[in-house]
């Protein structure tokens, strides 16, 4: 995103766009219809256009919804599942996937990035597609808003069971190689790849976890462009991902009873610089500020245990 430069010259966002400066013209006989949409993050705040858009897309679905995406979970201190100080769970999102099962008896397929995979050597800190979160986590997180939403659904009957395992998978991305590279590193994805019903798609830079920063993307309400979209991608990225095996609904209906919001971890600064150095952070950097809140000089034994997460020291 490009913004007030030169500095002290230009005005500090573009100018707004005007229709009227738009010459009028026939619609071409085979344009696709498409809507550019987006949001401009922290720089303005409450300028968020482009999640109410995708929610839209997500009560709207009536029989499948299709994502490619790199997590659902917030971003993670490295080495746990403690989300950092601040984010949480996308809570918008998360209920209308599971109002979309639930009620509308929608078909939800994830993609989802191999948990912190970082590419080409690199530190967490500098590239991570993949917060940390397992496909059971997502899962699990997803059917707990049916309970929330609808009180009157039995999550421990044998109906229920049946209907989660039905109408909601989920896997980690995979190559005809597998899960790996010859290196040994987890395949990563970056994508932000939405598909509703077959008929219209969804493709740009915003994540549905929460990191509040400027986006883009555009919709294509096209059936004939959508079905292109599928067999030329979501098709072949699905038949090599999905195995069956990442997801099973014993382990989705056992987590249902962890909680993976974030509470307050107690660490000295020294237990703090351990875990940085577990993850091979790079001395001096800003990461460790992060980790303002997780610091108490006067604590002595490290308290870092919170529905079955823990870190040794």
């Amino acid at each position: 995103t490009v913004s007030e430069f030169p500095i002290g010259k230009a005005a500090e966002f573009p100018p707004q766009f005007s229709v009227d400066l738009v010459p009028k013209r026939d619609v071409l006989e085979r344009a696709v219809p498409m809507i550019s949409m987006g949001r401009y993050g922290t720089m303005k705040p409450r300028s968020y256009s482009s999640d109410d858009a995708i929610l839209a897309m997500f009560d709207s679905a009536k029989r499948s919804i299709k994502l490619a995406i790199q997590d659902l979970g917030p971003v993670t201190i490295p080495g746990t599942k403690l989300p950092l100080p601040g984010l949480v769970w996308p809570k918008a999102y998360m209920f209308a996937l599971g109002r979309a099962i639930w009620k509308t008896g929608v078909r939800v397929d994830i993609a989802l990035s191999n948990p912190r995979s970082i590419p080409d050597n690199l530190g967490a800190t500098e590239a991570c597609y993949g917060n940390g979160w397992t496909c059971v986590d997502c899962a699990s997180e997803i059917i707990k808003t049916i309970k929330i939403q609808f009180p009157e659904a039995d999550i421990r009957s044998h109906e229920f069971r049946e209907m989660v395992s039905r109408r909601l998978r989920v896997c980690y991305v995979r190559e005809k190689c597998g899960m790996s590279w010859k290196d040994g590193t987890t395949i990563g994805m970056h994508a932000k790849h939405f598909i509703f019903d077959d008929v219209c798609c969804y493709i740009g830079s915003q994540n549905l976890y929460i990191c509040d920063l400027a986006e883009w993307g555009v919709v294509i309400d096209n059936k004939e462009q959508t079905k292109k979209v599928l067999n030329e991608y979501w098709y072949p990225m699905w038949g090599s991902s999905y195995l069956g095996e990442d997801c099973n609904l014993k382990d989705i209906m056992d987590g249902l009873k962890i909680n993976r919001n974030a509470k307050k971890v107690l660490l000295t600064p020294q237990q703090a610089g351990r875990v940085l150095t577990k993850q091979s952070f790079r001395p001096g950097n800003e990461f460790k500020l992060l980790f303002s809140d997780y610091l108490n000089e006067e604590l002595d034994t490290p308290r870092l245990k919170t529905d079955g997460t823990s870190l040794d020291f």
